[in-house]
C-alpha cells in the first residue's frame, strides 16, 4: 500500500510533500531553503523539536536561530554543554556555579580552587576544539536514578534524585561525557560559531555573539552589579537554607516552607531599611528616582520605601511619571509606524521639569494626574510643596534615564532600581530565568485586574522585553542602590495560578511551544498555597490581596 504524504509548509511560504518519518534536516534540503543564520532547531505545529525530528502529520515548521528568544537560550546551553566538556577532557576538577545572566554573558564562579590566566587559555582552545570537531550532541532519556549514574556532579545528582518529581529526566552525552542540562540543546558542536572565555574574579565570562552577528564577540566585559546582586542572594540562601528548587521542595515537603517565607520577606524590609538610610544620610536628598521592568514590583516597592521613610521621620509623597504622559494626538510614533507608549519622548519632559523645580523652590504646585479613559492629563489634585522633612518618590520605566533629572542637583536626588535580577537555582548549571518570574507575575494580574488572557499577555510581551532593553537596561548602573525583588518561594506561590492559565494554551496557539516550556520549568515545583504571604509582600502587587495599591 502507497504511503500516505505529508504537507510541509516552512515559514517562508514554501510547501512540500514527503513521506512519513522524514527528518526535519532532509525536508529542509529537499526544500532547497537557504538561510541566512544557521538552524539551532524547529517549531513543528508550535512544539518545539529538534533538527532531526522525524515527521509524522502534516506539519507547519518554524525556524529557531541564534536570532530568537529560543534560539538564544538552546545556544547558551550548548555553550555550556561544550566548556563542561572541555573541563572533562582536561580532567580539570574544579567546581563552576553558573550565575544569572550579566548582561549578555555568564559567569561561572569557582570555591575549590584557583582559576588562573592559563587555565582559562587551556579550556578555552579546548572548546574551540570540540567546535571544530563537530561532536554530534546525543540525548538519552531515563528514570531519574538511571540518569544520575551519568553524572559527575554530586549536586546534580541530589537535584534530580532526592525529590523525583518527574518520571523521566533527559541526559546529553559526547563521546565520552555526559551531563544534565535543563532544556535542549544543539545537535552538533559545530552548530556554535562565535563565543569568548575569559578569567573574571575567580572565575570565568562566557560571552555570548552579537544579536546581529552569531561569529562576533564584543570585546568589553560588562562588569555590572549582577555580582554583587549574586553575593547578596546567597545570604538570603543561606538564612532560608534554600539554594536549589530541591531545597525549596524539601522545605514544603518537611512543613518548613512558612520559615522560608518569613525570612525572606524580614531580608526585604531589611533592603528598604537600608535604602532609607542611604537616603537619609545626607540629609538632602528631596527626589527618589524608582526605576524597574514591567512587572519588577515598582508600585509596591514605592508605597514600602515611603512607609520606611515614615519611620525615620520623613512624609514620603508617591508619584508615578506615567502621569506626565502626552495626551491622545500627541503620542510619538514608533518604527513599527504606531503610536509608541513606552519610549521616553511620550513624557511630557518640560512639564515634569518645570514641576520638579518648582518644588525644590519651594513652591507649591498642582501635579498631574492621567486619565487613561480619556488618554489626557488632569490637573484636579491639591496643590502641594515640598516642607523640610518631605520626599518626592518618583517611579516609572524611565526614572533613570539621565534626562529625568539632569536638571536636579546631583546631591537632592537619589536613584533606586528594583528588579527581579537573581533567582533560585536549578542546578549548578542553571539559574531559573528572573525575565521568565516576570512574565509569571504577569500572567497572574493581568488576567486577575484586567481578564487578560495569557496569550495577550505573550503578545505584548515581547514589544515589553524590546521597551525593557531600550528605555530601562542602559541606565541600571547608574542607580545609586539595586534592589532585588524576587522572592526565593515565589515560583512555588506562583504555580498553582499560571499553570492553570497556561494549561488553557492550545497546540492551535503560535506561543504553544513557550507555554509547554514554562508549564515544563513549573513542573519542577511542589505548588504553595498564599495564605502565609503578608499583606506587604512585594508578591502581592500581582496576586492580590496586598495592603499597597497595585
Amino acid at each position: 500500500m502507497k504511503k500516505k504524504m505529508i504537507r510541509v509548509a516552512f515559514e517562508d511560504g514554501t510547501e512540500i510533500m514527503v513521506e512519513p518519518e522524514t527528518r526535519v534536516v532532509d525536508a529542509i534540503k529537499m526544500a532547497n531553503i537557504k538561510t541566512d543564520e544557521e538552524i539551532l532547531a524547529v517549531k513543528i505545529n508550535n512544539k518545539e523539536r529538534s533538527i532531526l525530528y522525524h515527521l509524522i502529520e502534516d506539519s507547519k515548521c518554524d525556524f529557531i536561530t541564534f536570532s530568537t528568544r529560543e534560539g538564544e537560550r538552546i545556544y547558551s546551553r550548548s555553550l555550556k554543554f561544550i566548556f563542561l566538556m572541555a573541563l572533562h577532557r582536561l580532567n580539570i576538577k574544579l567546581h563552576f556555579k553558573f550565575l544569572n545572566k550579566t548582561g549578555r554573558d555568564y559567569f561561572a564562579f569557582v570555591k575549590d580552587g584557583e582559576v588562573t590566566t592559563n587555565l582559562v587559555k587551556d579550556i578555552k582552545a579546548e572548546m574551540k576544539q570540540i567546535i571544530s570537531e563537530n561532536i554530534r550532541i546525543m540525548k538519552e532519556k531515563g528514570s531519574s536514578r538511571r540518569i544520575a549514574n551519568y553524572l559527575e556532579n554530586k549536586d546534580q545528582v541530589q537535584n534530580i534524585v532526592e525529590l523525583n518529581l518527574n518520571e523521566n529526566y533527559t541526559v546529553y552525552y559526547a563521546d565520552d561525557f555526559y551531563t544534565y542540562l535543563y532544556g535542549s540543546v544543539v545537535m552538533y558542536t559545530g552548530c556554535i560559531k562565535g563565543f569568548d572565555l575569559r578569567k573574571y574574579k575567580n572565575g570565568v565570562i562566557l560571552m555570548l555573539p552579537e544579536k546581529d552577528n552569531v561569529e562576533k564577540v564584543k570585546y568589553d566585559i560588562e562588569t555590572n552589579r549582577m555580582f554583587e546582586l549574586s553575593n547578596k542572594f546567597s545570604e538570603i540562601c543561606k538564612v532560608t537554607s534554600v539554594e536549589t528548587v530541591n531545597d525549596l521542595n524539601r522545605k514544603i515537603v518537611d512543613d518548613e516552607i512558612d520559615t522560608v517565607i518569613r525570612r525572606s520577606e524580614l531580608y526585604h524590609t531589611n533592603e528598604f531599611f537600608e535604602i532609607t538610610k542611604r537616603i537619609v544620610r545626607t540629609k538632602k536628598v528631596k527626589i527618589v528616582m524608582l526605576a524597574g521592568p514591567s512587572s519588577s514590583g515598582k508600585t509596591t516597592s514605592a508605597q514600602r520605601l515611603a512607609d520606611t521613610l515614615m519611620v525615620k521621620k520623613k512624609n514620603a509623597i508617591v508619584i508615578s511619571m506615567d502621569n506626565y504622559f502626552k495626551d491622545e494626538g500627541n503620542i510619538p510614533i514608533g518604527e513599527d509606524g504606531k503610536e509608541d507608549y513606552e519610549c521616553f519622548e511620550n513624557i511630557e519632559i518640560e512639564l515634569f521639569k518645570k514641576q520638579m523645580l518648582d518644588l525644590l523652590r519651594g513652591k507649591k504646585v498642582i501635579l498631574p494626574t492621567f486619565n487613561f479613559k480619556l488618554q489626557k492629563k488632569e490637573f484636579i489634585n491639591d496643590p502641594i510643596r515640598l516642607r523640610e522633612n518631605d520626599i518626592l518618590i518618583i517611579e516609572g520605566i524611565h526614572a533613570l534615564n539621565p534626562k529625568a533629572s539632569e536638571f536636579i542637583p546631583k546631591d537632592k536626588v537619589f536613584k533606586l532600581y528594583v528588579a527581579p535580577m537573581v533567582s533560585i537555582r536549578f542546578d549548578p548549571f542553571t539559574m531559573l530565568s528572573s525575565n521568565d518570574l516576570r512574565l509569571m507575575r504577569r500572567f497572574v494580574r493581568d488576567n486577575s485586574t484586567r481578564g487578560v488572557s495569557v496569550e495577550k499577555t505573550m503578545e505584548l510581551w515581547e514589544k515589553i522585553r524590546k521597551g525593557d532593553e531600550k528605555n530601562i537596561f542602559p541606565y541600571v548602573e547608574r542607580a545609586d542602590y539595586i534592589l532585588n525583588t524576587s522572592l526565593i518561594y515565589e515560583w512555588a506561590a506562583l504555580k498553582p495560578t499560571v499553570e492553570k492559565l497556561l494549561l488553557k494554551i492550545n497546540n492551535t496557539s503560535i506561543y504553544y511551544s513557550e507555554a509547554r516550556r514554562l508549564l515544563n520549568i513549573l513542573k519542577n515545583f511542589i505548588g504553595i498555597g498564599t495564605e502565609l504571604i503578608p499583606s506587604t509582600s512585594i508578591l502581592r502587587e500581582f496576586i492580590g490581596g496586598g495592603c499597597y495599591l497595585r
